[in-house]
């Protein structure tokens, strides 16, 4: 078991540092945009507070599943694939690449609020 913790410790790593990559670009390209980087700080702190709970499911003191894991992976793949469109987009998909971001922030808000 230790083996499959150190490889999902490895995976969360590998993908907060994509974020905070992403999260950089997307900071540095709308530096005067608050509306983008209101969205990328937010996407950015729903990172952290992910990766909090995922290293906390290793603890029996706190009784959270494993099956955890491939929920909090997915809504981190969600964070770093909306981080990588707002990076991407041109000026002409900036409100869908926009809209896209408010829903799954939404879906995310509402994916952690259950789980807390």
């Amino acid at each position: 078991m230790g083996d499959v913790n150190f490889l999902e410790q490895m995976l969360l790593k590998s993908t907060m540092k994509e974020i905070e990559e992403r999260y950089d670009d997307v900071i540095t390209i709308y530096k005067y945009d608050y509306e983008i980087r209101g969205i990328a700080e937010k996407l950015y702190r729903l990172s952290k507070i992910v990766e909090e709970v995922f290293k906390e499911i290793p603890n029996p003191e706190k009784k959270l599943d494993e099956s955890l894991y491939t929920t909090l992976y997915s809504v981190l793949k969600d964070i770093n694939s909306i981080l990588y469109d707002l990076s991407i987009a041109t000026n002409e998909q900036i409100s869908y690449v926009l809209m896209q971001a408010y829903r799954k922030l939404d879906n995310i808000d509402n994916l952690l609020s259950k789980l807390k």
